[in-house]
């Protein structure tokens, strides 16, 4: 995603290549997330995905549904 931010904003041509998302099943958020009958899934799979988008330097489609979704599982 960097690079291809890079190339566009130098006027390159950007190829299409689509991201790829490894999960460490070890991790106790995707442990939490897979819980059985977790009323919060929907939610918690929408947070792990934005919080891979920022750390690999991008932004949510919708960062105000980011907060709300961290704020309500916060409260």
């Amino acid at each position: 995603m960097q690079l291809a931010r890079m190339l566009k904003q130098a006027g390159q041509s950007v190829p299409q290549v689509k991201p790829v998302l490894e999960v460490n099943a070890e991790h106790a958020l995707v442990k939490k997330l897979g819980q059985d009958a977790n009323p919060h899934f929907h939610d918690l799979a929408h947070i792990l995905f934005d919080q891979a988008l920022l750390a690999e330097g991008g932004l949510p489609e919708d960062p105000a549904a980011y907060v709300k979704r961290v704020n309500a599982l916060l409260a």
